[in-house]
C-alpha cells in the first residue's frame, strides 16, 4: 500500500501547536546556553573569536622586515565590547545547540514528508553539515588569518598609523565564515542536482571554464577589493567544484 500524505495531515491548529512546541524547546536551550556562556565563559569566547587576528599579528612579526601591528583592537564606544560579548555568546550558543535545533526542525517538517522524501533529506543533510563545519574551520584556521596578515601588511607605517577596530574585525570575521560555510555546500548541491537528473557531471565539466570565471566574480563580491583575498576565496570554490564532479561520477557509477 502506497504511503499517502493524508496520513500525515494535521489541522492548522495542530501545526501551530507543533511549531510552538519546537520553538519553545529551541529557545529554552539557546537561552540556557547563552546564560552559561555569558556568566562563565565570556572572556574565553572573546579570545577564541579573536584568535585569527592574533595569529595574523604573530605571523607579521616574522616578516622581513617585521610588521608591527597592535594585538589589542580599538573600541570607539563604551557599548562596543558589550555587544561583541553578546554576539560571541549568542553565536556560540547557536553552534553548540545546532544538532538539537536541527532535530527540532526535522521533527516539525518530517511529519509532512513522504518516506522517500525523508530518506533523501537524511541522506544529504549530514553531508551538508559536515561540509559547513569544514568550511568554517578552514576559514578560522587558514583563510581569515592569512587574509588579515596580508591586509595588515599593506599600509605604509611611514604614512599612516594602523588602528584596527573590534567591530570591523568581527564583521570581516563573520563575512568570511558565512561565505565559506555556504561555498562548502557546493559538492552537496551538485550531488543533489545530479540525483534529480536535472544535470549531469558531463554538463558541469562542459562549463568548467565558465564556473571558474564565476568563482572569481563571486569571490570579488564577498572579499575586500584586493587580489589575495579574492584568490584565497576562489581557489577553494574551484577545488570544491572538482570534488563535486568526482562525487557525481562516483554516484553515477554506483547507480549504473
Amino acid at each position: 500500500m502506497t504511503e499517502s500524505k493524508t496520513e500525515h495531515k494535521m489541522s492548522l491548529g495542530g501545526h501551530l501547536d507543533e511549531l510552538r512546541k519546537r520553538l519553545g524547546y529551541s529557545l529554552v536551550v539557546l537561552f540556557v546556553l547563552f546564560i552559561v556562556f555569558w556568566a562563565g565563559l565570556g572572556d574565553q569566547l572573546k579570545e577564541l573569536f579573536m584568535a585569527p587576528h592574533l595569529s595574523a599579528v604573530e605571523a607579521l612579526k616574522h616578516h622581513e622586515p617585521p610588521v608591527d601591528v597592535e594585538a589589542k583592537l580599538t573600541l570607539l564606544s563604551p557599548l562596543e565590547d558589550v555587544f561583541y560579548t553578546l554576539k560571541v555568546c549568542f553565536l556560540s550558543s547557536v553552534l553548540v545547540s545546532l544538532p538539537f535545533l536541527l532535530f527540532q526542525l526535522w521533527r516539525f517538517i518530517s511529519s509532512g514528508l513522504y518516506k522517500n522524501e525523508k530518506l533523501a533529506v537524511l541522506k544529504y543533510v549530514p553531508f551538508s553539515l559536515c561540509f559547513s563545519v569544514v568550511g568554517m574551520a578552514f576559514g578560522y584556521l587558514f583563510i581569515i588569518p592569512t587574509i588579515l596578515e596580508f591586509l595588515y601588511a599593506m599600509p605604509n607605517p611611514d604614512l599612516v598609523i594602523p588602528t584596527y577596530r573590534l567591530e570591523s574585525y568581527f564583521s570581516l570575521f563573520m563575512l568570511f565564515t558565512i561565505a565559506l560555510s555556504l561555498i562548502f555546500q557546493l559538492p552537496v548541491l551538485m550531488l543533489g542536482l545530479g540525483a534529480t537528473g536535472l544535470v549531469t557531471a558531463e554538463f558541469f565539466a562542459k562549463y568548467r571554464r565558465h564556473f571558474i570565471l564565476g568563482a572569481f566574480v563571486l569571490a570579488a563580491m564577498f572579499t575586500p577589493p584586493e587580489p589575495v583575498s579574492q584568490l584565497m576565496m576562489a581557489m577553494p570554490t574551484i577545488v570544491l567544484f572538482e570534488v563535486g564532479l568526482l562525487l557525481m561520477r562516483f554516484q553515477k557509477k554506483k547507480n549504473d
